[in-house]
């Protein structure tokens, strides 16, 4: 070929083209030219004189390879595209599954109720922080034999075996709802913890994971056992000023009505009567107090305000009293000049301050002094009730301000309905201060006051 060699001109096709079919046709029969055109990249290599028949051959091979081989090419990069398309699938799916699992972990995080996940195997999956601090667990993940080691009981107080706890359960496939168990946590404290179970399972029907999600109704088994023991108290309180009423009634009635006996002195008839009336007082207190107890709660502290001095408030409740308990009484001027004038409803005021002296003057020595501090601190107003009596026990400190909380310890038992500080707690609250007592047993005890410092609005 003039001006070219025919294996340059190959070379140069397939820069341009690497997939053209070159057939070389040579006059050159020797063998070394044959395998220097397929190195060049010829399809097949003809010597003259040419053969038609072998050189349209040559050519359908040539075309047919090609065809094959871009058949090929595209088979593969089917098979490329479709395995980077099922890559970016599987990556998206990894991230959505990852996206669901922390929307779901950080929905079950804010549940009140606790939630495990386990299976089969004893792998804890889930356990939410709920169901850590109901369990009292320390792992963050705990395992089913760690879950199955901790102390639970029946409400007998009975241990439970593994196979009775709430997921040793539901591992064995019972769906239950309902389950009341207590957990003992390793400081004796008792939580009573109520259970529901269930199960997702495979095709053949075994167990693939098992859910409980607990539920602690400690305060509620509180209030209901409180509730109880309260109604009784109630019934109690209530029964005998009612008990001794009647039997100075039906006293009076059956001496009036015999006619072999003078009638009854007026002296006798005088105390009797005296008994009566004191007992329907104290029915009708503790009546009073329940009934304002249950209003507070539904409808809220309603104060009539206006301007008053906490000083003369104390002196009022002070003059309420009878001369003996008022000369047991010691007030402590204020050391201050300040001013310890309220914008607050003085008749609830006064009522909690009597509240606080009756009770120093009943829980002390009829020979000790109930003492009354005032003090002044920036905007609010303090006031202190002494007393050197019996003193309160640190379990009670922290529940004296409950509904219906009775004392257990000393030697004087609590009277009526045991309202008289939660309703103390509640008009104090409602007026924006605080109320609290410090007391050693033995000693006597300090209830303090404090409430914000105001003048009437102008």
């Amino acid at each position: 070929m003039p001006g070219v060699h025919g294996l340059h001109l190959c070379q140069r096709l397939h820069e341009i083209d690497p997939d053209l079919p070159v057939i070389v046709i040579t006059g050159h029969s020797d063998m070394p030219s044959a395998i220097q055109s397929l190195r060049a990249g010829a399809e097949d290599y003809v010597v003259k004189p040419l053969n038609v028949d072998a050189v349209l051959v040559g050519i359908e091979r040539a075309i047919a390879r090609r065809i094959a081989r871009r058949k090929q090419q595209d088979l593969l990069r089917t098979l490329n595209e479709r395995l980077v398309l099922s890559s970016v699938r599987e990556q998206e799916h990894a991230e959505a599954e990852q996206h669901q699992r922390t929307q779901l972990n950080a929905l079950l995080e804010k549940l009140t109720e606790g939630v495990v996940i386990v299976d089969p195997s004893g792998r804890v999956l889930m356990i939410n922080d709920a169901a850590r601090d109901m369990l009292g667990c320390v792992e963050e993940c705990p395992t089913v034999d760690a879950l199955h080691s901790l102390e639970i009981q029946d409400l007998q107080g009975q241990p439970l075996s593994s196979k009775q706890h709430p997921i040793g359960r539901a591992l064995g496939g019972e769906q239950f709802a309902g389950y009341e168990v207590m957990r003992v946590r390793p400081n004796g404290e008792r939580r009573h913890v109520v259970s529901t179970g269930t199960q997702l399972k495979d095709s053949k029907g075994t167990v693939a994971l098992a859910i409980v999600v607990l539920r602690d109704v400690t305060e509620q088994w509180r209030l209901e056992q409180q509730r109880d023991e309260y109604l009784a108290l109630i019934s109690h309180d209530l029964r005998d000023p009612l008990g001794a009423l009647l039997m100075f009634l039906d006293t009076l009635s059956s001496m009036e009505k015999k006619e072999e006996v003078p009638r009854i002195p007026i002296a006798l008839r005088g105390t009797l009567i005296e008994r009566c009336v004191r007992n329907c007082k104290r029915m009708t207190a503790m009546l009073q107090e329940l009934t304002e107890a249950t209003s507070l709660e539904s409808r809220g502290v309603s104060l009539q305000r206006k301007a008053c001095d906490l000083r003369g408030l104390v002196a009022r409740a002070v003059d309420s009293l009878d001369d003996a308990r008022t000369g047991r009484i010691t007030v402590e001027p204020a050391a201050d000049a300040s001013s310890y004038a309220l914008f607050a409803d003085a008749s609830r005021l006064e009522r909690v301050i009597t509240n606080l002296l009756t009770n120093a003057l009943k829980y002390s020595a009829e020979d000790t002094q109930v003492t009354v501090r005032f003090a002044h601190t920036g905007s609010e107003v303090m006031l202190d009730v002494i007393d050197r009596g019996i003193g309160i026990a640190p379990e009670s400190v922290k529940r004296l301000f409950e509904r219906y909380y009775r004392t257990t310890g000393g030697k004087a038992r609590a009277e009526g309905l045991c309202l008289g500080l939660y309703i103390a707690g509640l008009i104090i609250a409602a007026h924006g201060g605080r109320i609290g007592v410090s007391s050693e047993v033995g000693r006597g005890s300090t209830f303090t006051l404090i409430l914000p410092s105001q003048a009437a609005p102008a």
